[in-house]
């Protein structure tokens, strides 16, 4: 297991433990009858740490990002190519009918 799978493991983990976390905070509140005033800081540096670990190891799993500029591919592609459209063809139009007016 390659280190980004790793470290996303551990961030999924972390992540669910924190949700297991918070939902027996609550139950705890509720059985004690205490007021909900928000999760303890604990669970919710757990849940941050978390994501960061799983944001960190889904770049590390993806591999190589493409350039964000689109000039390299452009540079490559003549204007012709560029506005041709085969998705824009349609040829069941009233050019036909005006035409056998016409003639």
């Amino acid at each position: 297991m390659n280190s980004g799978k790793l470290i996303l493991f551990v961030g999924m983990l972390l992540i669910l433990h924190s949700g297991f976390s918070s939902a027996q905070h609550r139950s705890h509140l509720r059985l004690s009858e205490l007021p909900y005033a928000g999760l303890p800081l604990d669970v919710v540096i757990q849940c941050l740490i978390g994501f960061l670990m799983s944001c960190f190891g889904i770049t590390k799993v993806a591999g190589e990002f493409k350039d964000i500029s689109a000039t390299n591919d452009l540079n490559k592609k003549t204007l012709d190519s560029m506005t041709n459209v085969p998705s824009f063809y349609h040829f069941a139009h009233r050019g036909r009918i005006i035409h056998s007016l016409i003639y």
